[in-house]
This record gives structure tokens, C-alpha cells and sequence, in this order.
């Protein structure tokens, strides 16, 4: 296991600790099921064993590690119900940032999704699946950003979050399957967004999370998180 500090400064060690090691599982660089070994943490931490624990304890009670008997901490497995918690949460999160953002979106704030939407079709035809991905985040953080309304913004970036950790997961079984519904989706947001038309924007929220939330339960099995070796699903 190899742990990618990025150069951050944190005022705690245990701060420290905490957010590369949620960056590392959301990022799929720690795998779900992986198991997480304290003391090689803190060695490659270069800290002491407590703020570890103690950033592995925040981490279990944001549902991100388990602790399996016998065995100790290990990376959380992404479960069918908690793809299902996710893009129901986003579905509600996008029908208000969707309506908001059409009531207040400035001219530029338009021309940046659009130019967005642009990159995303470009990052297809060249066959960039992950800077596609990246991109499909923006854009719908941008679409909360444009609603003016922090607290929405906050909320949109951990549910895309829990999204990005999704599609990482999943990128290799089930993302190539969906991109070219999903930026149909994306141009047809954007159209009515220019056009304020907000009962297309509401029917938009809502076919855009529910597909996609029907390809990724289609592909994993009923009994366990996730299929070994699964990696990504386009929004």
C-alpha cells in the first residue's frame, strides 16, 4: 500500500492523516475490502499510532471502513444499497440545483457548462474515459454553483464524492455502456437550462440518476457490493 501525502498541510496530525487515507479510498487507490494495517500507515505517515487510529475511527463513522473480527479495519464495500443511497440523494440534490440554476444562472454561467459539455464530447471521440469522468463532475458541481447557494454546493460536492468513488470502482465494466446516453442527457440539460424550462429540467433530474442507477445495479450482483476486479459507470 502506497499512500500519496500531496504536499497539504493540516493543522493535526490526525487531520493529516484523516484526509489522505479518505482521499486514497475515494479515489479507489485503497480498494474496498482492502485491509488497513495501522502500523504501516503510520510508518508511511511518519507519525505515531495514535492520530492513525483516530482518523481511522472518523472514517469508520462516515461508513467509509469497517471493522471485520479478527481481521481489524478494512476498506467499506460499496453495496448495492449504498449506490442506491447515493443516486437517490443526487436525484433529489439535482432536481432543486437544476430549477435554482435556471432561475439564476448568469450568461456565463451557461457558456461554462456548455463549454464543459463540449470538452466531455471531445474526451469521448478521443476515448479519455477518465478525464470524462472527471469533467461530469464539474459540470454538475457547476450546475450547483450556479445556484448561488453554498450550502447546496457543499452537499453536491460529497454526494459527487461518493459518486467518484462509484465510478472509479466500476470504470472498466460498465462506464463505455452509458457515455453516449449520458452526454445526450448533458446537452439536453443545458438546452433547457438556457430555456428555463423547468418541467423538462425536473424529468432530466430524474431519468439521468434513475438510468444510471439501473446500469449499475443490472451489473452487480444481489449478494455482495460489488463484483472482484469491477471498475466504473458513467452519469
Amino acid at each position: 500500500m502506497q499512500l500519496s501525502t500531496g504536499g497539504a498541510s493540516f493543522q493535526t496530525k490526525q487531520q493529516f492523516a484523516y484526509q489522505v487515507l479518505r482521499q486514497a479510498i475515494m479515489r479507489c487507490e485503497l480498494p474496498p475490502g482492502k485491509r488497513l494495517i495501522i502500523d504501516e500507515i503510520a510508518r508511511q505517515l511518519g507519525m505515531s499510532l495514535i492520530p492513525v487510529r483516530e482518523a481511522l475511527q472518523l472514517l469508520q463513522s462516515e461508513g467509509l471502513i469497517d471493522s471485520v473480527p479478527h481481521v481489524g479495519a478494512v476498506v467499506a464495500p460499496i453495496s448495492r444499497s449504498s449506490v442506491t443511497d447515493t443516486f437517490t440523494v443526487m436525484e433529489g440534490i439535482e432536481t432543486v440545483a437544476m430549477r435554482t440554476a435556471a432561475e439564476r444562472m448568469t450568461p456565463d454561467d451557461l457558456f461554462l457548462l456548455r463549454h464543459l459539455v463540449d470538452r466531455m464530447d471531445d474526451a469521448v471521440a478521443g476515448g479519455e474515459h477518465q478525464r470524462w469522468g472527471d469533467l461530469n463532475s464539474e459540470f454538475h458541481v457547476g450546475i450547483a454553483r450556479a445556484t448561488a447557494m453554498p450550502l447546496l454546493l457543499e452537499v453536491t460536492g460529497r454526494a459527487f464524492s461518493s459518486w467518484d468513488r462509484i465510478r472509479r470502482f466500476y470504470f472498466d465494466g460498465v462506464l463505455v455502456r452509458r457515455l453516449a446516453r449520458s452526454q445526450e442527457q448533458h446537452h439536453a440539460i443545458v438546452a433547457a437550462l438556457g430555456e428555463r424550462d423547468y418541467p423538462a429540467l425536473e424529468n432530466l433530474a430524474r431519468s439521468h440518476n434513475r438510468e444510471a442507477l439501473a446500469s449499475y445495479l443490472s451489473y452487480m450482483p444481489p449478494d455482495t457490493g460489488a463484483p472482484a476486479g469491477a471498475n466504473g459507470e458513467a452519469r
